[in-house]
């Protein structure tokens, strides 16, 4: 075994032991720990941060107010200017105080905590949110706390959980969140990043655009399922021309979502069909992936298959072969149900049309679909003749290979393309494939 392939067996800590142990022993080298730690400024010259807790008094100096005062807030009536100045600077009921020392006149700090100050523990606040004197609850964090799912875009999102671990750490060390895990997040997902013309949109750059032009034009639903189905969240976008047409391609679909969930259905009252069967299948396909996809973060797939069960529900109200009206419900029930964390306020009201008297749509269960349904019974087969598609022809999925050239054979369309010459090969990929050579 190489040394290579020793380190590559063993822990990133023993890796790092051993590897540096070779070069102290081999190479005349010499152990060393950098740190390449540097000084964080957190105060900024902004209104918008939480003041920071000192006081100045000229005869005291810098003095911390007291716990029991504790938080100082911002005030609510302050003037914006043009001077790029804090407007905490110019509010006399803010600045003007007495020093807790002395009791004599002093002045509070203008600067506020940079904002990744606060966002960098307010996850333990959210564990309990009621009123107390500590700026959290240590036993419920200890019950919430890790964070299950961190989601941030990934220049944020880097820099605010590196923030975010100092904090854990520090809390924990200072004794001020014993017990709680020392990794608040252990799990990551970043997004891609949206794009104009190369670069990314951002306000320096001047290049956004707003989502009220969607919003009151196709709706936030829309402007919501066209971000989701674009491709996989973890890959930036392109903004082009052509991504008007996009949007407006889900407002359509929208559209006809509505109208199917409202339209009047021709059913059948007999006993279930070949037709309703393959609908409820269908449907239970449908839940299984989307519900696979949107636990794996693919939210763009998942679009597509709720998309291609809407088809297939309008294809069976529109086809020859009427459908039970159970079916028909099952199957637009599980269409908005899908739908719902997507563009909750279109499923919602459809789904409040369709069962007023019932539980609103977001606080029904998630369906699970019927695993003896996702089992396909049949293939569509591919029939080419030199490499061009000839046929299709549905065919079991444990079909032979001498069962699918035998049908492949006989299939008139085949017949017709041979002109009764005996092919030369024939290449048989059961269940989806037979290509026939000349």
């Amino acid at each position: 075994m190489t040394d290579a392939e020793s380190l590559a067996r063993t822990t990133v800590d023993g890796a790092i032991a051993a590897a540096s142990a070779f070069l102290e022993r081999e190479a005349d080298g010499e152990r060393r720990v950098h740190y390449r730690r540097r000084d964080w400024l957190v105060s900024r010259q902004r209104f918008w941060g939480c003041p920071i807790p000192i006081v100045y008094c000229d005869g005291c100096g810098p003095v911390p107010v007291p716990e029991d005062q504790l938080p100082v807030l911002a005030p609510d009536d302050v003037t914006m200017d043009a001077t790029g100045r804090s407007p905490l600077a110019t509010n006399a009921r803010f600045l003007e105080t007495t020093c807790p020392r002395c009791g004599g006149p002093a002045e509070r700090e203008t600067d506020t905590l940079d904002t990744f100050v606060d966002s960098s523990w307010y996850f333990l606040r959210f564990c309990a949110m009621a009123d107390a004197p500590l700026p959290f609850d240590v036993e419920a964090a200890k019950a919430w706390m890790p964070v299950g799912q961190y989601i941030g875009g990934i220049e944020h999102a880097i820099l605010h959980l590196l923030y975010t671990r100092f904090y854990m750490r520090a809390l924990i060390d200072t004794g001020l969140a014993v017990g709680l895990p020392r990794e608040p997040m252990p799990r990551l997902f970043t997004q891609g990043i949206i794009r104009m013309d190369g670069s990314k949109m951002s306000k320096s750059k001047g290049n956004l655009i707003t989502p009220e032009r969607y919003i009151d034009g196709v709706g936030a639903d829309a402007l919501r399922l066209f971000h989701l189905c674009v491709g996989p969240p973890t890959e930036g976008f392109e903004w082009t021309d052509q991504t008007e047409d996009v949007i407006e391609g889900c407002r359509r679909f929208l559209d006809r979502v509505w109208r199917l969930a409202t339209s009047s259905w021709r059913t059948h009252e007999g006993d279930r069909t070949a037709a309703d069967d393959a609908l409820r299948r269908l449907v239970h396909q449908t839940i299984a992936a989307v519900t696979h996809d949107i636990d794996h973060w693919s939210f763009h797939t998942a679009v597509a298959r709720i998309r291609e069960l809407h088809t297939g529900i309008a294809r069976a109200v529109d086809g020859d072969a009427a459908v039970q009206r159970a079916v028909l419900d099952e199957a637009m029930d599980a269409l908005l149900s899908l739908l719902a964390p997507m563009t909750p306020h279109v499923t919602a009201e459809l789904w409040e049309r369709r069962h007023p008297d019932e539980t609103l749509l977001h606080l029904t269960r998630w369906p699970v679909a019927d695993r003896a349904l996702l089992a396909v019974s049949s293939e569509t087969l591919v029939v080419q003749v030199d490499g061009k598609v000839k046929d299709r022809i549905e065919v079991p999925t444990d079909v032979s290979e001498e069962a699918a050239v035998a049908l492949a054979l006989a299939s008139e369309k085949v017949l017709a393309a041979l002109g009764g010459a005996s092919p030369a090969r024939v290449v048989a990929r059961p269940p989806r494939l037979v290509n026939i050579v000349r």
